[in-house]
């Protein structure tokens, strides 16, 4: 992001976010600074807040109702940014989704948010979104249920995650079934994967869905 987005009132605003100053994200809003207002590319104050990793002016912008679900011209906005620097700032993706957050937003490609942490096979987060409503049984951008996306990926420790807590697994007239993913010799008895691999096996043959001989 730019340096400066803002003009006017907002100005004061957007330093006082710099400057990581809770009483001055607070003065300048008093002041007639908007928690809302479109600077350029249609970004907010909050977005800034989020981009920059400033949890001091996250938490003041959210307690003057700054609307985390907004969204920039590129298709960004405050949850989708908070979820990918999450790794740097967790306590600002936790505000923003405590602040109202849509945890079913969509990222600037097209994916669900969640699929950020499903990639990183995070159970933690993955069950920690679904606490704040997301859909587990959301769709990639390419159409793909998560589970058979993390399934494509080898990341059958993301599937398991996924299936324990509570995504659906039955698409055996898909394609990419995942019957016919688990019989794909890959990864075999020498990689971390095949554990979890094999517990979704399981899983899957106890629930009645016929599986083919495993490589």
């Amino acid at each position: 992001m730019n340096d400066s987005y803002f003009s006017g009132p907002n100005a004061a605003l957007e330093a006082a976010i710099h400057a990581n100053d809770r009483a001055a994200v607070a003065a300048a809003l008093r002041a007639g600074a908007n928690a809302n207002a479109r600077g350029k590319q249609d970004v907010t104050p909050l977005m800034v807040a989020v981009d920059l990793g400033k949890l001091a002016a996250v938490t003041e912008l959210l307690a003057h109702k700054a609307n985390p679900n907004d969204k920039a011209i590129d298709g960004a906005s405050p949850v989708s940014l908070a979820v990918e620097s999450y790794k740097r700032q967790p306590d600002i993706l936790m505000a923003v989704m405590n602040g109202g957050g849509d945890p079913n937003i969509l990222r600037p490609n097209g994916d669900p948010v969640i699929i950020r942490f499903v990639n990183d096979r995070n159970c933690d987060l993955i069950r920690q979104m679904k606490e704040f409503g997301a859909n587990l049984d959301a769709r990639s951008r390419t159409k793909d249920p998560l589970v058979i996306d993390a399934a494509l990926a080898s990341d059958w420790d993301a599937v398991l995650c996924l299936i324990k807590l509570g995504a659906n697994y039955r698409y055996e007239d898909s394609p990419y079934a995942l019957s016919k993913l688990l019989a794909d010799r890959y990864p075999g008895p020498g990689s971390p994967m095949y554990q979890y691999k094999m517990q979704v096996a399981d899983i899957l043959r106890a629930n009645g869905i016929a599986l083919p001989p495993m490589q």
